[in-house]
């Protein structure tokens, strides 16, 4: 009874697949062992649908196969074709050609056949016909017994002038604009831009307090070539005069600041103009006429400009008024007035 059971096991395994068409031997003796199957899907289809052939070739070790260059399948259209990789079964190999087809008229048709070409090992080149492949392509219309077109229905007459269709029309066409106008409305109130105060000026003094900080603690002063120092601490002394007293003197030479301090010497009280023209004209013969200058010069120059913005600043702040002082007798003296 086992070997009963194990017998119709081996013969249901070796039967073909029922949807697979096999080909016969390739032509030639280096190539006997090369079989073709294949297999359409689907094998009833309807006008224009994507039918895909699967051309499955078995081959033995060694041997190459390849579809021809020039396909020609008409009437039917190719869309495309793709090879698959090579897969191993047991002692020979086997490769899968994918052919994407399609076919515009109804009724029986037919892939027509063709032929691959094989080579062996030993580079004999033979070739293995695939041969056509039957099916039915039905129509849209199958399902009717005996289709015939509709009579168009009769024409709808409306009534002109239709006041009601204008009137709705014209109901809709106002609630459109009354909505748009409302939108535009509502957002310009609720979207108004606000503005937004700036924040105040930092104040002359504490930028230049600040930088000359900065420009202490920085590695200028450690340098021997102190040019870069005295050209960044003339900008600070520069942009406080600017700043907090309204002289031009950022991009302006020594000269053409010191005509403006002779001209305008009460504005920079209490500072003078020939304090300031002198730091100047110190500092120039360092950027300029590479003078050399003692080692403290640099920690004194900043020294300098520091106080000068200190006392300058100290000037500007307005005295708090002076109370009168509570004692005893204030309440005295109120009464005697």
């Amino acid at each position: 009874m086992i070997g009963l059971l194990l017998a119709a096991q081996l013969a249901l395994a070796s039967a073909p697949d029922p949807g697979l068409q096999v080909a016969g031997p390739a032509v030639g003796a280096a190539t006997e062992q090369v079989t073709v199957q294949t297999r359409l899907s689907p094998e009833t289809s309807n006008v224009g649908d994507l039918l895909t052939y699967e051309v499955i070739v078995a081959f033995p070790q060694g041997t190459t196969v390849n579809l021809p260059t020039q396909l020609d399948f008409s009437p039917l259209h190719l869309v495309e074709t793709a090879d698959s990789e090579i897969e191993a079964t047991g002692s020979s190999l086997r490769k899968t050609f994918t052919i994407t087809l399609q076919h515009f008229a109804p009724g029986e048709a037919a892939i027509p056949a063709f032929s691959l070409t094989t080579v062996d090992a030993a580079g004999a080149v033979e070739t293995v016909s695939v041969p056509a492949k039957p099916f039915t392509v039905e129509a849209l219309l199958a399902n009717e017994v005996d289709p015939v077109r509709k009579g168009e229905d009769d024409p709808v007459s409306i009534e002109y002038p239709n006041d009601t269709a204008e009137t709705a029309i014209l109901a809709a066409l106002g609630g459109a604009v009354l909505l748009a106008l409302a939108w535009l409305a509502f957002r310009g109130f609720f979207r108004k831009p606000k503005v937004v105060p700036a924040p105040p000026p930092i104040p002359p003094h504490e930028v230049a307090l600040c930088a000359l900080e900065e420009l202490e603690n920085g590695e200028l002063m450690e340098r021997d070539d102190l040019v870069p120092f005295y050209l960044q601490l003339t900008e600070i002394a520069k942009g406080y005069l600017e700043g907090r007293f309204g002289v031009p003197s950022l991009d302006r030479t020594t000269e053409e600041i010191r005509r403006e301090l002779v001209r305008r010497s009460d504005a920079i009280a209490p500072l003078s103009a020939d304090e300031v023209v002198a730091f100047l004209q110190r500092s120039d013969l360092v950027k300029f006429a590479r003078y050399a200058p003692e080692d403290d010069a640099a920690s004194l120059a900043i020294s300098e400009v520091r106080e000068m913005v200190e006392r300058s600043t100290a000037a500007a702040k307005p005295e708090p008024a002076r109370q009168p002082a509570a004692g005893p007798g204030a309440d005295s003296q109120e009464a005697g007035a």
